[in-house]
């Protein structure tokens, strides 16, 4: 069996959103109904899997008591725990923890976790020691892991020698990485360095290109909005209509980044793909994208083709 082979065996998806989280007007809580809703809708239209408290889903905005609680939720609608990989980065090794011990005891697909995002400069020994820290105290209970590289929000990158050096002291328990540097070279390295990992890019702008590349898929904001078109793609890669499918996904993302944050931007078109004005409410510091901004957005989207809307 090949690397691709193993690897399309073995995934625990290829086409993933990293899931927005609605939240109430008023009181900013978190609404379980319409994220509920949301996640089946994913599942419905072609993803295959979800990444819950990631960048997209504002992690960094939420308690441990609420993503525990979302968590759960999701589970008690029906979602099959193999579907679900748990973004359980914290900068406190206990946070991280006990977020990664739940996601085990669930049986979750993984925890996808960064290293420590509020020092900055710390050298490829800190982030072992942190890994190494987060390992031993899950000790049984730790789930395959997945290494998450956002550097440019997190300020500490997770880079192909701290992969070597993991992957030398931790072996098989590390099962995969999320490259979300929109950097190709990153990728391309990893891939060629490591490729028993399962590789997957942040943006599905980068998705035949880490197909091609023997990756596993995407873990994308934006496939919270276009779910169909990315699966489309994963299903046809190898075939003659591949480029034209893939220049089609890059336009609706670059729309989107043009926009504003992703982040926002992708809440406001959820927004109006469902019909239901709440999705577009981050919480503090972020802002909601203005008025004109999102008709704005919609508008290019439309002539884009982009469905539901």
């Amino acid at each position: 069996m090949s690397d691709l082979q193993a690897i399309e065996a073995q995934a625990f998806a290829h086409v993933t959103a990293a899931i927005a989280t609605p939240f109430r007007p008023g009181d900013l809580g978190v609404d379980f109904e319409l994220l509920v809703r949301h996640a089946h809708w994913l599942l419905a239209n072609g993803c295959d899997g979800l990444v819950l408290f990631g960048t997209t889903g504002e992690a960094a905005s939420l308690s441990l008591a609420e993503r525990t609680a979302i968590l759960r939720r999701l589970l008690r609608s029906g979602i099959e725990p193999r579907r679900l990989l748990v973004g359980t980065s914290a900068c406190a090794v206990a946070d991280v923890t006990e977020l990664t011990r739940c996601c085990a005891e669930l049986g979750c697909a993984g925890a996808l976790i960064m290293p420590p995002f509020f020092y900055k400069g710390v050298s490829v020994g800190g982030a072992l020691s942190f890994y190494a820290e987060v390992f031993a105290a899950c000790g049984e209970a730790l789930p395959p892991v997945y290494l998450y590289h956002i550097p440019q929000t997190s300020g500490v990158a997770v880079a192909p020698e701290l992969v070597g050096r993991l992957l030398e002291r931790f072996g098989a328990k590390i099962r995969g990485y999320k490259d979300s540097s929109g950097q190709w070279a990153n990728t391309a390295e990893i891939r060629a360095r490591y490729p028993q990992l399962e590789t997957f890019v942040g943006s599905e702008a980068l998705l035949l290109s880490n197909l091609q590349a023997g990756g596993a898929g995407c873990i994308s904001a934006s496939v919270n909005v276009q779910p169909a078109a990315t699966r489309k793609l994963y299903d046809n890669w190898r075939s003659a209509q591949a480029a034209a499918l893939q220049e089609a996904l890059s336009a609706v993302r670059e729309a989107l980044e043009s926009a504003g944050p992703i982040l926002t931007s992708t809440k406001a078109v959820v927004a109006a793909v469902h019909r239901e004005p709440a999705w577009a409410i981050p919480r503090a510091p972020l802002e909601a994208l203005a008025p004109d901004q999102r008709a704005a957005l919609e508008s290019q989207l439309r002539k884009l083709r982009l469905a539901g809307l």
